[in-house]
């Protein structure tokens, strides 16, 4: 039976529009699937961080957004008369070259994503469709979608990955649960057009009120917006605290009511969760859908964007390359215990800024005032590398880095592929023609960059070859590429290929 594409994407947000559009890069045939007829009008996230940033370059959108961004310079902690309690640098260099966190207003943001992923001429895009139901078996799956004129149809694919937020329909269809990870708190969250600027604001950094009487923060995300979010204190009634008068009291401390325009008022509540699987069969989900990270480091949609990093390149092998399909179960394998130790830190320093006891909340202040060590590390918070696995091996699971010498990045000139790289030739085996022709992975010697931070990372990994994965992780290192050929040709070359070879050959 004919297929209408490869892979069905569920929804268009973010997550599915960098998964869209890379995949879209390699030549799959993507059909997106979106209920809403267009961007959603008022920002949801706000915050990307430079693994994001990276995979945006890699949409090739980057250069488009970064200008409209407000760079984050730190997190200031601040008592409940607002001094200062401690201060977390966001500023500093990062490994990907790019800057290390900054605030966006979303539909722009949403709006150049989708852009990049529509222009793409393998990607479909069809706005205003519901999936209404979805089957899947061993030869694909077939969604049942209501299209804008009301009419149903159906649409058949190799795979489908749900990107459709927190009440997934698609996890719900595959029966998925989710794991609580023990974070549940109401939130008001405030939207506001800044009409007259306000030196009380930040406006390049964040900073989070810990005060038992009621924790909240306030976020930069654009030159003129600004987000603040006030906990609900235990059994105070979420309609209550919408009301205009509730709303302009907790504002009037920040900046008087004639200085700002409400753009959006809501109600959220914040989780901790995980699905219990990311995968059945021929649908997978990613984003939202496979896990809900409370807001406290800004990682929300960041850990979706990595989803997507992750799982584009694997599926783009298994369809274009015939890679064994066991390929994809490599991704919640690697991207499900990296949410959680992400979910889990957001929890951690949740809990220390939302306080509500005043005895406890005034020994915290104490510690942090000290800088005490075991506050500086219940703050702390770096990315977590990778867990070892089937793609991830020793030396693996870091980022890889990014250089940039004013005309070009590096990642730019690998391109959306693997990247060898090796001290010197020998060190390449018998294996590289293998990665060149098989994988089509980028070789080369760190000498053929006349780039001092590029020899430096590579000085740092004490090996004499490094093969950086499509998604930028390190997929492992050593003295000699054939080790690291053993261990994972298996995984990414077509199974079948050397045995139809072999055929041909033996039949001239």
């Amino acid at each position: 039976m004919k297929k209408d594409a490869d892979v069905a994407v569920i929804g268009f947000g973010p997550v599915g529009a960098v998964l869209a559009g890379l995949l879209g890069k390699t030549g799959v045939r993507v059909i997106v699937v979106e209920k809403d007829k267009g961007v959603f009008p008022l920002p949801r996230a706000a915050h990307v961080d430079h693994t994001g940033l990276r995979t945006i370059q890699e949409l090739g959108c980057l250069d488009i957004l970064l200008p409209k961004t407000v760079r984050n310079k730190r997190l200031d902690l601040l008592d409940a008369n607002r001094k200062l309690l401690a201060r977390i640098p966001a500023d500093r260099e990062s490994i990907s070259g790019l800057p290390a966190s900054v605030y966006f207003y979303q539909p722009e943001f949403d709006a150049t994503l989708r852009n990049a992923a529509a222009n793409q001429p393998s990607v479909d895009v069809r706005l205003n469709t519901e999936m209404l139901t979805l089957s899947s078996g061993a030869g694909g799956a077939i969604l049942e979608v209501r299209t804008p004129s009301e009419n149903t149809g159906s649409l058949r694919v190799d795979w489908v990955v749900g990107c459709d937020g927190a009440w997934s329909p698609v996890r719900e269809a595959m029966n998925i649960k989710l794991t609580n990870l023990n974070f549940d708190e109401q939130w008001l969250v405030l939207d506001l057009k800044i009409k007259i600027p306000q030196t009380s604001l930040p406006v390049d950094h964040v900073v989070e009120i810990c005060d038992p009487a009621r924790p909240h923060l306030s976020t930069p995300i654009s030159e003129n917006r600004q987000r603040f979010e006030f906990m609900l204190l235990p059994g105070e009634d979420p309609e209550y605290v919408k009301q205009p008068h509730i709303v302009e009291g907790l504002l009037n401390a920040w900046m008087p009511r004639d200085a700002y325009q409400i753009e959006r008022l809501a109600v959220y509540t914040f989780h901790g969760l995980v699905a219990e699987r990311w995968r059945s069969g021929r649908v997978l989900i990613a984003g939202d859908a496979a896990h809900q990270t409370p807001p406290f480091l800004g990682q929300g949609m960041c850990t979706g964007i990595r989803d997507a990093a992750n799982l584009a390149w694997k599926l783009a092998r298994v369809i274009k390359h015939g890679a064994p399909e066991a390929l994809l179960d490599t991704y919640e394998r690697e991207r499900r215990p990296h949410a959680i130790k992400v979910i889990n830190a957001a929890i951690r320093i949740g809990k220390v800024i939302c306080e509500l006891d005043p005895q406890k909340a005034a020994e915290r202040d104490r510690l942090l005032r000290a800088n005490s060590s075991k506050m500086r590390e219940g703050l702390s918070f770096a990315l977590p590398r990778l867990d070892v696995g089937p793609l991830v091996l020793k030396g693996g699971g870091g980022l890889s880095v990014q250089t940039n010498n004013g005309e070009s990045r590096s990642d730019d000139i690998v391109g959306s592929r693997f990247l060898v790289l090796c001290r010197t030739r020998e060190a390449l085996g018998r294996s590289a023609d293998w990665w060149a022709d098989e994988v089509d992975a980028h070789v080369a010697a760190v000498g053929d960059f006349d780039d001092p931070p590029l020899n430096r990372w590579f000085d740092r990994q004490g090996a004499d070859v490094v093969v950086v994965r499509p998604d930028r992780y390190v997929l492992g290192s050593g003295e000699n590429l054939d080790r690291i050929t053993d261990s994972v040709c298996g995984l990414l070359a077509d199974a079948g290929r050397a045995g139809r070879e072999a055929s041909e050959a033996q039949a001239l």
